[in-house]
């Protein structure tokens, strides 16, 4: 088996040419923002050969920090294949690494109290510890993924499944309604065929009318499954795109959305929206029977947030396994944004807005009233080489001081509730803005020895790729731009 202890430190020459296959590198050893920090990061001169200060700045900031060859996780941690596992299989959640990674990291640290995950998102952690039969806990401030990971990790009976069955054949059974079902969403119109939201609006009233909860929930998040299959979008990188939008040789058109829908949806939309729950649903049904694993140990979930999980939890930790948004820019909130509105977790922009302000601090949108009290001279010399011509909002610089603040906050809590010789297992990739690396995995490392933390390890699991226009310049520092495994021990 892997041993996840194991500390493997390789060192190379800068800018070495070395597959990253045969090694992993180790180099030697308008938020309210001190005026300090204003006066380094606006008005100091910037380094004349920036590459070169970024790797020594990147060499000190890994000198003494264990790190090894992760390539075995790399298919775990950016997980591919959930649509055919059990139970994760249940809800299409984009972001998330495997049940047996955190399998792993349980047997190999021979785990046997509370596991815990701040950024529960579709509650794969959760499900991990429950089929290993271990006490769980989650917090997410996304109200679809608390429902999600409720679903998931729910004690079902055979009364329950019986139950399911029964509302399956109802279901089937159906007919097509009269009534006009009215919706809040002001982008629906243009998201779904007519038909095809009509349809889905009448399952949601169906489903609401389910008098067992645990077969409503689990039904209502199986019906948000099927929205991004049935409508006109779908997610690609940083939140939601038009699938009647083409890409040619001379540019993108767009298919007039009626014609567009004409080929793609079949005639019977109230059959073909029925068809694709049903479906999902009997997959459900099944895993159920078949692959839903131990259940003895249900999980605890809480709705809020995760710089605030000590209001919620009084328990100590053996082990906290998550992986926060990356510091990329990504805003999960507006990637899940048909669904917030069309399932009703939001009735109007302020709740959108306020869901977006109680987030971490990984995208532009997320910036609130919340003041910047932690401060790190190598990051800000990173930021000191932005070209700020080159960065595509403003807010970045202070967008990536909130994150390593938040991340600040996180860690301390983490520290306080961490048992004793306990792990913190941080799954999370680095970024770049205007070719400068933000070595997000080191940096978490550096924070963690502050709060207390002993890093046993940094597995690079695999590398990333960048944007076109950024390529060029990192070619030398591409080493860097990678998602690792962050392993601590209290």
């Amino acid at each position: 088996m892997f041993d996840i202890t194991e500390t493997k430190n390789l060192k190379a020459k800068k800018m070495s040419n070395t597959k990253v296959d045969d090694k992993i590198f180790c180099d030697k050893c308008n938020n309210r923002v001190p005026e300090q920090i204003k006066q380094l990061a606006f008005f100091e001169t910037k380094p004349e050969y920036p590459r070169e200060e970024q790797l020594k700045i990147l060499d000190e900031l890994e000198c003494g920090v264990p790190i090894s060859n992760g390539r075995a996780f790399e298919g775990q941690v950016h997980f591919q294949h959930a649509y055919q596992t059990s139970v994760q299989r249940w809800f299409p959640y984009r972001e998330g690494y495997s049940v047996t990674l955190v399998n792993t990291f349980i047997e190999n640290l021979n785990i046997k109290g509370n596991v815990f995950d701040p950024f529960m998102g579709s509650g794969t952690t959760l499900l991990a510890s429950r089929m290993s039969d271990l006490n769980s806990l989650g917090i997410d401030i996304n109200p679809i993924s608390v429902l999600v990971a409720q679903v998931e990790n729910e004690r079902y009976l055979l009364e329950d499944v019986i139950k399911i069955e029964e509302e399956i054949r109802k279901l089937k059974n159906l007919p097509k309604s009269t009534k006009f079902f009215h919706t809040l969403f002001e982008l629906a119109d243009k998201i779904f065929n007519r038909e095809i939201l009509q349809t889905l609006l009448q399952f949601k009233e169906y489903i609401k009318a389910i008098d067992n909860e645990k077969v409503r929930k689990l039904f209502f998040m199986a019906w948000l499954s099927v929205i991004e299959e049935v409508s006109n979008i779908k997610k690609e990188g940083n939140g939601i795109k038009y699938k009647n939008r083409k890409r040619t040789l001379n540019g993108y058109i767009n298919i007039e959305k009626e014609k567009w829908e004409n080929a793609v949806f079949p005639p019977n939309k109230y059959d073909f929206v029925k068809t694709k729950l049903v479906g999902h649903l009997e997959i459900i049904l099944f895993d159920l029977k078949f692959g839903y694993g131990k259940c003895d140990k249900k999980p605890t979930v809480y709705e809020g947030d995760c710089l605030e999980f000590d209001k919620f939890l009084e328990d100590e930790f053996e082990l906290t396994f998550f992986s926060p948004p990356y510091c990329n820019c990504f805003d999960y909130f507006e990637i899940h944004k048909v669904e917030l509105w069309l399932g009703d977790f939001i009735c109007n922009k302020e709740d959108f807005r306020k869901l977006r302000n109680i987030g971490f601090r990984s995208n532009t949108n997320s910036l609130n009233h919340k003041s910047i009290k932690y401060t790190n001279t190598y990051l800000e010399k990173l930021i000191r080489m932005f070209d700020h011509g080159k960065l595509w909002n403003t807010k970045i610089p202070n967008l990536i001081r909130g994150y390593f603040d938040d991340m600040h906050t996180l860690l301390a809590k983490l520290s306080q509730q961490t048992t004793k010789k306990g792990f913190v297992g941080i799954v999370v990739g680095n970024s770049a803005y205007s070719g400068v690396i933000i070595p997000t995995d080191i940096l978490i490392a550096q924070i963690a020895k502050e709060a207390g933390f002993n890093v046993k390890n940094i597995f690079i699991s695999r590398h990333l790729t960048t944007s076109s226009q950024q390529k060029q310049h990192l070619e030398s520092l591409k080493n860097y731009l990678r998602e690792s495994i962050i392993l601590l021990k209290k």
